[in-house]
């Protein structure tokens, strides 16, 4: 037994787990032993010991008595020794760019000895990296600082499981990833809830929910702090940072800079740090329409890798007129969630036709188009990673976001502009001027617009209109806004 708690002492000082078995030996033996020793003198060595000792039957429970069969013993040594060694480590790209800070701040939050259960949120628009960054944190919190968790969980994708049986489903892993033990016992989501909150609330933990969109989910799996051990620690990714209220820290994850763009996109392109000489400009074209988003540099990153020049022109100028369906899927799917009709009108108005404006300015227009005050649209769709809201009060979005709007209202009509609600490029405003236009050789082009104006305003279909740097009627008055009822 000496041997065995020099063993133990040993591997404890390398993080690794031993897992001696005492071959029929009664647990009467320990009780003999533990009084034998400890009664007399209780010396610190001696305490530790058998602490050691203690601590390897809590680690297995596996005594062999004399009556027992062997067979049904090695069963569960198997069983055993297969679940302490199911691999937890994430898998990450080899080559990280542009996340070590952000990472490593995490980090140092979370990996401060403290006994209170610490929670952080991390978000950010779709593609951005939040995924990996959890993952980076994760795998650094339970291999690299030894905390000691008693138990861990990377619910990935919770996005995608809103229903009450999905929930019950994510409960279950939850508590199967934790606790190792059958969860049959979940039939529901508030039996979910009370099992967690019994069988975890003593157990020091790091649970990862990635992806979460809805306040259902969190609510299923941890509905308040007390539901995970003293020292717990708990990471949350998603696109919405209303999510975020119960958070210790939030962490907002921004755009690559253009040289870590580069390096990114050459990685996936080329297999290499930096572009060949003969495809620098062609790449820094490509960095500069992916704006910085991770998401689309590695999709078109591989989809350029091994392609000559002439491809590389051909896939960047089709881009230019027909985005990534790849890209535009992912990004689409912070659209679809949004909860009200009037939401998804403000964010494709302002991509179509506000993006540099005065927020005061587009309240307004949409004041007068919608009959009530956006304010809150505005501040849901900022929360929401979708647009953002500067000091100065200009609206802005991401480039491949206005181009998912836009494609939206495309998708309406591909072929004929006339049937989309609305309309921005001056190619598409011509198509149907020339629709509506009289057909004679001699109406000049001003006419032409007064009268299709005219058109525009008696037409019920059309609720606002916005013209730019503009005069007409004779007035030489600049309209820039038209609305009415």
């Amino acid at each position: 037994m000496r041997r065995q708690e020099i063993y133990l002492d040993g591997i404890s000082k390398i993080w690794q787990m031993g897992m001696p078995f005492l071959y029929k030996i009664h647990f009467h033996t320990f009780i003999f032993i533990w009084s034998h020793y400890t009664l007399p003198i209780l010396q610190c060595e001696i305490i530790k010991y058998f602490w050691n000792i203690l601590n390897c039957l809590a680690i297995n429970d596996l005594l062999l008595s004399m009556n027992r069969r062997e067979a049904k013993f090695i069963q569960e040594i198997i069983k055993d020794v297969l679940t302490k060694l199911d691999p937890k480590y994430l898998h990450v790209p080899k080559h990280l760019v542009g996340i070590d800070p952000l990472a490593h701040n995490i980090f140092h939050f979370l990996s401060t000895a403290t006994d209170d259960v610490r929670i952080v949120g991390i978000h950010g628009m779709p593609g951005i990296g939040k995924t990996t960054i959890a993952k980076v944190v994760f795998n650094q919190l339970y291999y690299g600082c030894g905390y000691g968790f008693e138990g861990i969980s990377f619910l990935l994708n919770v996005k995608d499981k809103s229903e009450p049986n999905d929930l019950v489903l994510l409960q279950q892993q939850l508590v199967h990833d934790i606790l190792r033990e059958n969860t049959e016992k979940i039939n529901n989501v508030d039996r979910g809830k009370v099992l967690i909150k019994e069988r975890v609330c003593r157990k020091r933990v790091l649970v990862v929910v990635d992806d979460v969109d809805h306040l259902d989910q969190l609510n299923a799996l941890m509905g308040e702090r007390s539901w995970f051990g003293p020292g717990s620690r708990v990471i949350i990714t998603t696109r919405d940072e209303r999510l975020l209220r119960e958070a210790d820290q939030r962490y907002q994850v921004q755009e690559l800079h253009p040289d870590e763009s580069l390096q990114l996109f050459c990685q996936h392109a080329f297999r290499d740090t930096k572009p060949g000489k003969d495809y620098v400009a062609l790449s820094n074209d490509v960095v500069e329409y992916c704006g910085g988003l991770p998401l689309a540099l590695e999709v078109l990153g591989s989809c350029l890798f091994g392609k000559n020049q002439a491809r590389w022109e051909s896939v960047i100028d089709r881009l230019r007129k027909f985005p990534n369906r790849e890209i535009q899927k992912k990004l689409r799917i912070s659209f679809d969630t949004l909860d009200e009709p009037t939401l998804k009108n403000t964010f494709l108005d302002i991509a179509c036709f506000f993006i540099g404006e005065q927020k005061e300015y587009v309240a307004e227009v949409l004041e007068g188009r919608y009959g009530y005050n956006p304010e809150d649209d505005f501040g849901t769709l900022t929360e929401r990673s979708l647009i953002k809201v500067d000091d100065s009060g200009t609206i802005s979005m991401h480039d491949l976001l206005r181009e998912m709007g836009r494609g939206i209202v495309k998708d309406e009509s591909p072929e004929n502009p006339a049937q989309r609600s609305r309309i921005w490029s001056q190619e598409d405003a011509w198509i149907v001027l020339k629709m509506q236009m009289v057909r004679t050789q001699c109406i000049q082009k001003s006419t032409f617009i007064c009268i299709f104006l005219v058109k525009l305003i008696t037409n019920n279909h059309l609720k606002v209109l916005l013209i730019f740097s503009f005069c007409f009627l004779r007035e030489q008055k600049l309209y820039r806004a038209l609305h009415w009822t």
